[in-house]
């Protein structure tokens, strides 16, 4: 993650790795997750400020699938996504994420966060 730089993902600044404070230290992201601002009740995101906002998501995304080897993120969703000040999204939260070098990876690779859609698709499969 330390060499991970582009200003739609989150930078990594250090790692605390003595238990019992283990800890990962990124930039402050002032505005937080995207799904809190989703569902906020005076919400402020109009049309071209979403488009613009799923824009950063795609272009952090596409930056991650483009580092050698590829970084595969696995749980992108709008908790996993930070606004900050100036209303750039960032794409954090890399734990379930896989080097594709090492993993094999597919569409039915277990990973995310289980939900009703996925439930329900798995049933009819």
């Amino acid at each position: 993650m330390k060499r991970v730089r582009h200003p739609n993902v989150v930078l990594f600044m250090g790692a605390v790795t003595r238990p019992p404070n283990l800890s990962i230290v990124t930039e402050f992201i002032p505005r937080g997750s995207l799904y809190r601002l989703l569902h906020r009740p005076n919400n402020q995101l109009d049309d071209r400020r979403r488009l613009r906002m799923a824009l950063d998501a795609a272009r952090g995304m596409n930056y991650l699938h483009s580092c050698t080897p590829m970084i595969v993120h696995r749980d992108l969703k709008s908790p996993n996504l930070l606004v900050d000040r100036n209303w750039v999204v960032k794409v954090c939260d890399f734990g379930l994420s896989r080097m594709k070098n090492s993993t094999f990876l597919s569409s039915r690779s277990t990973a995310g966060t289980v939900s009703c859609t996925s439930l329900s698709h798995s049933h009819a499969v």
